[in-house]
């Protein structure tokens, strides 16, 4: 019966055609590059070299993302600023910077967006695109883009901050009380 319900699924992928031999897929929990695609099963290669044999029943009843289909694949970068800094100033200088990256995509062209307060800073959120969706060049893109952004931030005297506590002494308890290095017990 399952080998019944791998055969037609095969059948039913061949004929949807969701993805092709060569396509970036992620189905369910597996992500790769599809190699084959039989009556049976689909193959595909992941990313640390592995190949994976999904029975086709499996793949049908999964959800399938073709990160190839057209082409390219929008990515997401994440950024903190200082709560000293202005948005709207840090988004322009990113999308700037994000703009004369060469892995990047012109169109559609870079956005940063704000996107919600941190511990130590405001994120704001870089979205850019790919051509010819990679693992390579998603890596290279990823890379570029956070370097370029970085370098503008710290042309332009943007801070990205790192996360920090602030620690405060309850004045009914008597605060804090430092200890010299040196005390009177350890002679």
């Amino acid at each position: 019966q399952q080998t019944l319900g791998s055969l037609l699924a095969g059948f039913v992928l061949m004929f949807s055609r969701p993805f092709e031999i060569g396509d970036w897929v992620q189905i369910g929990d597996e992500e790769g590059i599809v190699t084959d695609i039989t009556i049976v099963n689909t193959r595909m290669e992941n990313f640390d070299g592995e190949f994976v044999v999904l029975p086709n029943d499996m793949v049908s009843n999964s959800t399938i993302i073709n990160r190839t289909k057209k082409g390219r694949l929008r990515l997401t970068v994440e950024v903190g600023i200082d709560y000293e800094a202005d948005p709207e100033r840090a988004q322009e200088i990113a999308v700037d910077a994000l703009s004369d990256v060469n892995q990047l995509l012109s169109v559609p062209r870079p956005v940063a967006v704000t996107s919600y307060f941190g511990d130590s800073a405001i994120v704001l959120e870089l979205r850019f695109w790919i051509g010819k969706p990679s693992a390579r060049r998603r890596a290279k893109a990823r890379s570029a883009a956070v370097r370029a952004v970085k370098e503008a931030y710290a042309r332009e005297d943007i801070k990205i901050p790192f996360p920090q506590r602030e620690l405060m002494g309850r004045s009914e308890a008597g605060g804090f009380r430092l200890r010299n290095s040196r005390s009177s017990d350890e002679d």
